[in-house]
Parts: C-alpha cells; structure tokens; sequence
C-alpha cells in the first residue's frame, strides 16, 4: 500500500468522521502505520555456527555477534544455552544502543557426544516482542574416541605431581617411574616459580629416601602457605619393601 493510497482512503472518511473521532482516530492510525519502524531489532551475523566435525572430547569456541539494527535500545534480559554449551561469561540482562554490537562467546564441550550430529538451540531473549526468543543454532559431527585415546579431562581430573627431592646422582641411580627431580636444596624457589600456573586441585607428592627429609621439606613448604604439597611416607625405602621392583626405574629418562 502507498502513501498516495493511504491518503486517498482517508479523505474519503473526513465526512464521516467527527473532529472528536479524528482527534482519536488519526494519532492511532499513523501510530500503527509507523510502530514497525519504532520497534527495536535484534539481528545476528549468523543464525547457525557449523563447527563441521571434531573429535569427542575438543571443546568447541563459538561465535555469534548480534547487532542492534533499530532505532532503539534492545535489552538482552536472558540467553539460554543447551547442556554442554557454556557462556564465557555472563551477559543476561546487557543494553544495546542503536547500531552497538555484541560478541558472544560459548563453549561446546563434546564429551559425551561421540557419534552423535547435533543441531542444538541458544535462545536470546530480548525486548522485541515480534521475534523473542531470537534462536540461534549450533551444528555439527562429534566422531567418537578410539580405544587408545583419551580426553584431556580425563587428564586433569586424576592430575598428580610426583617430585623426588634427593641428589640428582640418588634420582639418576633409580627413582618412581613419573617422578621428576628438584633436589631439597632447590624445592622452595620451585615452589615459588610455579605456583601462579598450579592449579587448586592439583596434588604434589613428594618423597626422599626414608621419608624424613620430605617430611620436613612439606611441613616448611606449608608454613609458607603451599598447601598442596604432601610427604610419602617410608620416601622410597617404604615403597621398594612394598612393592619390590614395579615403578622403579634407573638412569635418567
């Protein structure tokens, strides 16, 4: 319909109409002819984020940018996301300005996935009424892991340090297969180097020969508040007399 049409239809009803109804009626007519032009827009750069085919396990970064495209703001009140897609950070309740855009960060984490497609919802609720949820979708192919693969989750999960504090020439006549040497002498500014890359989770196990001088090495580590470092008891002694040749390994590897 065009403006000459529109004007045209309503000259026709002057006659018709009272000045009390025109007061009413005309403000509510061109309320309606303009609101779609009033209303805020939301759009994205895509509607679908096809990550193809990974292997189960890899965590997936996706991507969306969403723009406002109207004239006013847009109120992002809640962003729903499926099992297993997790927001980088928080972004509910977030205002857009006319023509500012927003970068949404996610994770897939396909771990349990193997061997299925997926095709799965983000849900953007906003402000705009006429297409709220804005729905956006991730797709693609985990492939299952093989026999002798692993994630690396499980990785971290069951993640352990083992430190043989005695002399390099003790540890290069034999040690705990895994262990790696950081001489007593050495342990505290070892500590102190690694500590902003260490985990919370993380234990470190650390054994001497008969177990005394880890025992004193943990108890000073733990006065300066390195509370994950942990004595084994018997040091090697106690678990050569334990479990006779297994783990325990010669030369340096």
């Amino acid at each position: 319909m065009n403006k000459k049409t529109i004007w045209n239809g309503l000259s026709n009803l002057n006659e018709n109409v009272s000045l009390l109804d025109k007061n009413i009626f005309f403000p509510v007519l061109l309320f309606l002819l303009l609101s779609p032009l009033l209303h805020s827009e939301l759009k994205t750069d895509k509607s679908i984020y096809d990550f193809q085919t990974v292997k189960e396990g890899v965590n997936v970064p996706v991507f969306f940018t969403l723009t406002n495209s109207g004239p006013n703001q847009v109120r992002i009140t809640e962003i729903r996301t499926f099992a297993s897609c997790v927001q980088s950070r928080s972004l509910n309740d977030v205002v857009l300005e006319p023509g500012e855009s927003l970068k949404l960060d996610f994770v897939f984490e396909s771990l349990g996935y193997g061997g299925v497609s997926i095709n799965k919802p983000i849900e953007i609720y906003h402000n705009d009424s006429r297409k709220n949820p804005l729905k956006l979708y991730v797709k693609g192919k985990v492939t299952p892991l093989e026999e002798f693969q692993a994630p690396i989750g499980e990785v971290t999960y069951n993640y352990l340090v083992l430190l043989d504090i005695r002399s390099p020439e003790a540890y290069g006549k034999e040690h705990i297969l895994g262990s790696i040497n950081v001489p007593q002498t050495k342990l505290n500014s070892w500590a102190e180097k690694i500590k902003k890359n260490l985990p919370d989770q993380v234990l470190i196990y650390i054994y001497s020969e008969e177990g005394v001088q880890s025992d004193e090495a943990v108890k000073e580590l733990r006065k300066r508040g390195y509370k994950q470092y942990v004595s084994i008891v018997g040091g090697i002694k106690e678990w050569k007399q334990r479990y006779k040749g297994q783990w325990i390994v010669s030369g340096k590897i």
